[in-house]
């Protein structure tokens, strides 16, 4: 297809609407000024508007196709495309009045006529809009113009955990242990609103220009309301979510599950960022879901020798196979990655986690700074030491943090104890001699007695 000349890219532009008659005249002029009359062609033109703020090289490739209508959705004119994932597109859009930028997310039209895609879209809006925390995706509203679905989202400078490992590596072990401790916080308020996300990964993870954590994607969270039923059991759909992230449980029903399935698709994720790949990377989807089941992934030392290995040992831990061996909740996750943080014996040199900085009025345990009472948090996930092994090859995941199975109200603010081991208390040299002496002594008061007797 030829290019439309400028006079025809004008026509289209101004069918098009994406900018008012006065902001283009004046663009027009300060053109005319800048070319000295002379005769201006289609992309001289386009990027000149470009320039000026006007439009968007999206809109210019757009109206160069010969296309002019769908730029505007409701009350917001769109600015470009962001990407498309399994179930709807992403947009770039401009509030018409407020200018405020958003993230416009389309369902195709294409899924609209089937029943369970609409209803898990809209669902996904309405579990993510009760939703309020500054490690989660803010949802701003739910809409509908004609047949067009959409959701109003916060729009996140930034890019997602997978295309920042697979364009710069494997992180730095306190940066991806950074990014999960943020990731555990936005989890433990969906968690605590009775929602569980079933498809934690590092593409739902996104990192903005400051360095927040923020969680994406709620279309596959599972309710644990009494009363709501789940679409997805309404539609026979047994397994949901990504299998290289996907919890032992949740491949055998995605419905069967509690909190403790996003533990595991976190650490599949901490898993990710630690070496570049999914825990389990080889073989057909089939085979991945049923390694997750019944196989260990490679040690994280085989890969990163030189990785702490207490952050190794979290990682292990929160991909237990059985749900009651990994984390108790996310909260004793953070509170476990917050306090390993804060060893400064770890990758000395790099400065403090943001994640440490947050709020005044938590200490890095949890505990409210004004309870009264001075405790040491430290103590209540120290590591036994004794029981790690010197050679970096042997597991952790059975010595660290012994209490996360123990059975304890959800919402509580205070780890258990972990138990570490006690020497035996140690007798002075002299008792033993004593204790002999004494048996002699009563042998032969007993042997006199006998003989008087006798």
């Amino acid at each position: 297809m030829a290019e439309p000349s400028a006079k025809s890219f004008l026509s289209l532009l101004e069918k098009s609407q994406i900018v008012s008659d006065d902001r283009l005249k004046s663009a027009l002029a300060n053109l005319a000024e800048v070319s000295e009359g002379a005769k201006v062609d289609t992309q001289t033109l386009a990027s000149h508007l470009i320039d000026s703020g006007l439009i968007t090289r999206w809109h210019v490739d757009k109206l160069l196709g010969g296309k002019y209508k769908g730029f505007f959705l409701g009350k917001f004119k769109l600015q470009g495309h962001l990407g498309t994932g399994g179930m709807s597109s992403v947009y770039l859009a401009e509030h018409k009045l407020s200018r405020q930028t958003r993230a416009i997310k389309v369902l195709p039209r294409k899924r609209v006529s089937d029943r369970s895609y609409l209803d898990r879209f809209y669902r996904e809006g309405q579990a993510a809009a009760a939703l309020n925390h500054p490690n989660v995706v803010r949802i701003y509203d739910i809409c509908s113009e004609a047949d067009t679905h959409y959701m109003v989202m916060e729009h996140v400078k930034g890019s997602d955990l997978y295309e920042i490992v697979k364009a710069d590596g494997p992180l730095d072990a306190n940066v991806a242990a950074d990014y999960v401790c943020q990731a555990a916080e936005g989890l433990q308020h969906a968690h605590e609103k009775g929602m569980v996300h079933r498809d934690i990964k590092p593409a739902n993870l996104l990192r903005t220009d400051d360095g927040v954590i923020k969680i994406l994607d709620l279309g596959l969270a599972l309710f644990q309301q009494e009363g709501e039923e789940s679409l997805t059991v309404m539609h026979n759909e047994k397994i949901m979510g990504t299998a290289d992230y996907l919890s032992p449980e949740q491949a055998v029903n995605s419905h069967n599950v509690d909190h403790r399935a996003d533990i595991y698709s976190l650490g599949c994720t901490l898993y990710f960022l630690l070496t570049g790949n999914p825990p389990f990377s080889q073989g057909s989807l089939a085979q991945r879901i049923a390694m997750h089941q019944t196989k260990h992934p490679q040690s994280l030392l085989k890969v990163r020798p030189k990785l702490p290995v207490q952050l190794v040992a979290i990682c292990e831990k929160m991909m237990q196979k059985k749900p009651q061996d990994r984390f108790r909740d996310c909260e004793h996750l953070r509170q476990t990655v917050a306090l390993f943080l804060e060893d400064p014996g770890q990758d000395a040199g790099i400065a403090r986690p943001r994640a440490l900085k947050r709020g005044d009025s938590k200490n890095v345990a949890g505990g409210s700074l004004d309870r009264g009472k001075k405790e040491n948090p430290r103590s209540e996930f120290m590591i036994d030491t004794e029981a790690v092994p010197s050679s970096p090859k042997a597991s952790l995941s059975s010595k660290i943090l012994a209490g996360g199975s123990q059975k304890l109200p959800r919402n509580s603010q205070t780890a258990p104890q972990i138990r570490t081991r006690r020497k035996a208390k140690k007798f002075p040299v002299w008792v033993v001699p004593l204790l002999i002496m004494l048996m002699v002594v009563i042998l032969i008061a007993v042997l006199v007695v006998a003989a008087r007797i006798s």
